[in-house]
């Protein structure tokens, strides 16, 4: 299962996002047992009028999805923020930052009579993170502070992007020559992959457009012209999403066309299909298995309150025969009472003991707890 988009993914899942920009936020969801799975709820009148829900399931993942799953009714702390300051507002914008996997999406919220910009930045790589920015770029609010050797991300400072790594899609040949030549992994694939972002899959099908085996460490001339070329086209590939054998591909490749191949009218369409259903899966897994323990410790709660009951039950049935047996004798009690609370001015403990010792009522004497115990 897809965990994660590439920078590639990215760049034509945004080409779709692009029909979110008009749309009003309607409202915003956060799972409580999960605070990186977001759901933001939006609707559009005019042109493409509908509602569209835009799944962030960080660290990895963004796309539209059809399905709502069910979410806290007391949302956590930082989806509180959000609704504070998106409800309502207009997407302005939506975009890629450089060949990053930060997908920006740029909020104009009214302040009165004005309007104000926010930014709000996915950060779809390593733990993932979720920041909302003022327009002068000044970080607003955060999922999560964050410290990284580069830089820190907390409330109240500027906004830092990661180091940047090449802006492949706006290469020129004369830099993208120099990646190339000046390499230092052993393979081109590899080379592809990292220096220019394109990640392992899509790095071995720019090898297999380009007719160069992936193992190849340096390029000729004429291979590095046919490398440049197909790069610049994989770019602007017109959208025929597919799947095949767990894999999402926004274009045809060379993966595309196993037996398990599925086609989608759009690259949204294969993630939400692909990936909800298995999330859901998951989900429904993890809910399945915390009803069963919430089962079992009502279960346990039950059975230990009938065993109370049948206790309290035997206690009572006890007590309303012990109180029968005091009434049918109660006459005998109270002589007996009476008489050893006569004594007891006279006599001490002990010799009270032995003056009833043996006495066809009297069981025991606790001279500690001032108690006579009968048996009747």
């Amino acid at each position: 299962m897809k965990t994660e988009l590439t920078s590639l993914d990215l760049l034509f899942l945004v080409r779709e996002l692009k029909s979110l920009e008009g749309a009003r936020v309607d409202k915003v969801y956060e799972q409580e047992d999960d605070k990186k799975d977001f759901l933001f709820v939006l609707r559009k009148i005019g042109e493409g009028a509908g509602k569209q829900m835009l799944r962030v399931k960080l660290p990895g993942l963004a796309y539209l999805t059809e399905y709502k799953s069910s979410f806290p009714e007391r949302p956590p702390g930082f989806c509180v923020f959000l609704r504070k300051y998106l409800d309502n507002s207009r997407v302005k914008e939506v975009r890629q930052h450089a060949f990053e996997r930060i997908l920006e999406v740029v909020f104009e919220v009214k302040k009165g009579e004005e309007l104000s910009e926010l930014t709000l930045v996915c950060e779809l790589f390593s733990k993932g993170n979720m920041v909302l920015l003022e327009k002068d770029g000044k970080i607003k609010g955060l999922l999560e502070s964050q410290n990284w050797e580069s830089r820190t991300i907390r409330g109240g400072t500027k906004y830092q992007y990661p180091p940047g790594q090449a802006n492949t899609p706006k290469l020129t040949m004369a830099e993208f020559e120099k990646i190339i030549t000046s390499t230092a992994f052993d393979s081109i694939v590899k080379t592809f992959a990292i220096e220019l972002g394109l990640g392992g899959v899509y790095a071995e099908e720019l090898c297999s457009r380009a007719g160069i085996p992936k193992d190849k460490k340096r390029l000729s001339i004429d291979e590095m012209d046919k490398a440049y070329t197909e790069l610049g086209g994989m770019f602007h590939l017109q959208i025929k999403a597919n799947s095949s054998d767990g894999e999402v591909f926004p274009f045809e490749t060379a993966k595309s066309n196993s037996p398990s191949r599925k086609d989608y009218s759009s690259f949204n369409k294969a993630l939400d299909e692909e990936l909800t259903d298995k999330m859901i899966s998951v989900s429904d897994a993890r809910e399945t298995k915390e009803k069963q323990t919430k089962e079992k410790k009502i279960t346990l709660i039950i059975r230990k309150q009938e065993e109370r009951l049948k206790e309290l039950e035997k206690s009572i049935s006890e007590n309303q025969r012990k109180g029968e047996l005091i009434y049918e004798h109660y006459a005998e009690i109270k002589e007996l009472l009476d008489l050893m609370n006569s004594c007891r001015k006279k006599m001490g403990w002990d010799e009270l003991k032995k003056r009833y010792e043996g006495h066809v009522l009297v069981k025991e004497i606790d001279s500690k707890a001032g108690k006579i115990v009968v048996e009747l």
